[in-house]
């Protein structure tokens, strides 16, 4: 499905909503359908958002929860093991989440505590709304299920028993025995279970926002990248196997407990951290140059069960430091970055951290961790050095950054494109920018700026924004969502050369995040040629011109890459679908234009050569060709692979070597990728 038909299909709700959940389910695991998922939500926002509520006690926190708990449902449809009694796996799901959120809250300053003669301690009534829903999660799935359905889903005991498919005895009976269980759960922690307290807990939550279920939808999907709140929620909950997960705890505490792996160090794959954001680089003008032995980078990498783990040290200037922790294990991408004065004396580096981010979210600097003290230790030429940690005896070796991971070469077509406007309006914000380019020589260029929620477009290509019709703030084309957060959608801008020659922007989405983050998706048509889709979570409006990402449209130079917008590494548990995207690249990350596929020949796609590194030293590596002629989303091609026994997993555990023989729209050379292969689960 193309991002024009889904705007449209989400903008109608034409949905069954009447259909069944295992039939909905069913519909989305197989071809992606958002009009199901959309069904889903709508089903069952009640009874996930009314968790989130009881649990968490704020409606924006709660808010955040619910999208949570969606995003895992579309990331995990396929491990749903009974899609009937979906409501109470989603139950479930938002309990966890919910209380993640919890523990992730700022300590705050309680109110004074004020008491009334006629109704119970609030405390207590806040706490049996939450014990209520924490008891029914703890609840074995067969028990639980009955009572998500009567309770919270509202649903007769005849309509239970056919939604579960169980005889109407065996319903009553686990029902019953599961009343039983949650009044002794709740006896347990002091709430006797009484018939008006469960009206009382459980009744239905006030209505979503409005567009909700849009919303929720879009960013479940991956339509628009889900918020900064909301991505930290939806990792780490659903069970993974047990040493990753305290991989991903331990990257996330930051650089303390780094030393406990340096004894297992091995020969890492080629991964390249992500580079923090400029203004975590930028250099204290009064603070002057770093030694010019600390200038550069400085980087450790080792593996750990699967996983890879790397530390990269920048001397901003001569007083700061920025201190970055990157892991990589299958299924997980995470990194905390430190910013910090230091000074060093005599061999004694001494930092004392300011700032700091997970990912590029700021956290609070606790005082405990705040300053840490290392021994330094160069090598003798000068190209490393060691940092033994004063409290923990740990040591850890960084090798000046020689031969840094360059940037993938831009199109010859690109090359010289010069970032700059002639004319630019008078804007009422902060602007952020993107640049269009079409046709293979990449001649006719098209600025798109936001600027609050006015978007400019330059249709004519002339670099002058302040023309007639190159201003688009239609109200209508705006939408509010929560926590600030603000998407403006467009569709159907032509786009006009001065001989004529036309192109269009089928539809445009920017999504505004943060004050800093904004990312944008797009659907665009190369004079009269197929449709091809831009933008995922990484594809952002730059703060500047300069800076800006280039997309190109209609270009000569194609090629095949595994997908950016749905990744899936593979998996030993069952195959899994391999997804990849055919289309033209761009400058910037996130800035590859994937093909439409939908009108192509049957049978016709890309082809994937898998190559898995054996166990046993000396073996052969295993081999395996697919075709990849399944389609989905519009621009995804996919088989499903098998993970063949006796190989080995984690990161960049098998080479992948794409290929398309018989493009339909330009020569493809083959390249190679490497895939991540996610452990057995338990």
């Amino acid at each position: 499905m193309s991002l024009s038909a889904f705007v449209r299909q989400l903008a109608g709700r034409s949905v069954p909503i009447k259909s069944a959940d295992a039939e909905l389910l069913a519909r989305f695991v197989a071809t992606r359908d958002e009009s199901a998922f959309a069904a889903l939500v709508d089903r069952h926002t009640p009874t996930v958002l009314g968790a989130c509520r009881r649990l968490l006690g704020h409606a924006q926190d709660a808010e955040d929860a619910a999208q949570a708990v969606f995003l895992l449902l579309a990331r995990n449809a396929d491990r749903v093991r009974q899609p009937a009694a979906l409501g109470a796996w989603l139950h479930g799901v938002a309990v966890r989440v919910a209380r993640k959120a919890r523990s992730r809250r700022r300590p705050v300053q309680p109110l004074p505590e004020v008491t009334s003669p006629t109704l119970p301690p609030e405390p207590s009534w806040a706490d049996a709304r939450r014990v209520i829903d924490e008891v029914l999660a703890a609840l074995p799935e067969t028990l639980r299920a009955p009572l998500v359905l009567c309770y919270l889903e509202g649903l007769t005991r005849d309509e239970a028993a056919a939604r579960l498919g169980w005889p109407l005895a065996t319903l009553r009976g686990r029902l019953e025995r599961g009343r039983e269980k949650l009044r002794a759960g709740l006896g347990r922690r002091g709430f006797p279970l009484a018939a008006g307290l469960l009206a009382v807990v459980l009744e239905s939550p006030a209505p979503a926002a409005p567009n909700w279920t849009i919303t929720t939808t879009a960013i479940a999907t991956g339509a628009v990248p889900p918020p900064l709140t909301v991505v930290p929620l939806s990792t780490g909950v659903l069970p993974v196997k047990a040493p990753l997960v305290r991989i991903a705890v331990i990257a996330c505490l930051g650089l303390a407990a780094a030393g406990v792996f340096a004894a297992r160090r091995a020969e890492p794959p080629p991964i390249s951290p992500p580079k923090p954001q400029a203004r975590i680089l930028a250099p204290d003008p009064n603070a002057g140059p770093p030694d010019k032995v600390l200038a550069g980078e400085w980087r450790l990498t080792f593996t750990w069960d699967g996983a890879t783990r790397t530390e990269t040290l920048r001397f901003v200037d001569g007083k700061h430091l920025v201190w970055q922790v990157h892991l990589r294990s299958p299924g997980v991408d995470t990194s905390v970055t430190l910013r910090g004065k230091y000074e060093l004396k005599n061999g004694e580096l001494t930092y004392d951290v300011t700032e700091r981010w997970n990912g590029e979210e700021p956290m609070r600097v606790k005082p405990e961790d705040a300053v840490r003290k290392y021994q330094m230790t160069w090598a003798e030429n000068r190209t490393e050095f060691a940092l033994k940690n004063k409290d923990s005896e740990t040591v850890r070796t960084y090798r000046a950054v020689k031969d840094a991971v360059a940037a993938l070469p831009a199109p010859a077509a690109l090359n010289k494109i010069e970032r700059t406007i002639k004319q630019e309006p008078k804007y009422t914000g902060d602007p952020r920018y993107l640049l269009l380019v079409f046709g293979a020589e990449a001649k006719f260029r098209t600025w798109v700026v936001l600027d609050g929620t006015t978007l400019y477009i330059d249709r004519n290509g002339n670099g002058d924004l302040t023309e007639d019709g190159e201003k688009f703030d239609n109200p209508n084309a705006v939408q509010k969502g929560l926590d600030g957060k603000v998407s403006v959608t467009l569709t159907g801008i032509d786009l006009t050369e001065p001989d004529g020659t036309s192109h269009s922007i089928k539809v445009i989405t920017t999504l505004k995040v943060t004050d800093t983050s904004t990312y944008v998706r797009l659907g665009a048509q190369a004079r009269g040629g197929p449709d091809q889709l831009a933008g995922l979570t990484n594809l952002r409006l730059a703060e500047t011109a300069k800076e800006a990402q280039v997309l190109h449209f209609g270009g000569n130079e194609v090629t095949v890459r595994p997908s950016l917008s749905m990744p899936s590494p593979l998996s030993v548990d069952k195959a899994v679908e391999f997804r990849v995207q055919v289309g033209t690249p761009g400058i910037g990350s996130g800035s590859f234009a994937s093909f439409v596929g939908e009108k192509l020949a049957e049978g016709l796609g890309p082809v994937a050569e898998l190559e898995f590194t054996p166990l046993k030293a000396g073996d052969k590596p295993v081999q395996t060709t697919v075709n990849l002629i399944d389609r989905c989303c519009g621009d995804q091609f996919f088989a499903k692979v098998a993970v063949p026994d006796g190989v080995k997993i984690g990161v960049n555990a098998v080479k992948v070597t794409l290929s398309f023989p018989a493009c339909p729209w330009g020569k493809v050379e083959s390249t190679t990728h490497f895939v991540d292969v996610l452990p057995k689960q338990k």
